[in-house]
């Protein structure tokens, strides 16, 4: 399955969006970060973790704001 999440950055203390939002379409059977996930909350779960789990030191944290099935 495909998605495209949308997500933005913000500030880690402000909750400040910093620039503008960013669309990645994921292959879930292609990405094995993504293996076996099927429903847009799980997909939003992990790429947020993902992003956010890297660096817990910086100043900015990553948002998904959509995620919806690609075709």
């Amino acid at each position: 399955m495909k998605f495209t999440v949308t997500a933005i950055a913000m500030n880690r203390k402000t909750r400040q969006q910093i620039g503008k939002q960013r669309d990645e379409i994921i292959d879930t059977k292609t990405n094995s970060l993504f293996t076996g996930l099927t429903e847009p909350i799980d997909i939003e779960d992990a790429y947020e973790a993902f992003w956010n789990k890297l660096n817990p030191e910086s100043r900015e944290i990553v948002k998904v704001i959509g995620v919806i099935e690609t075709k």
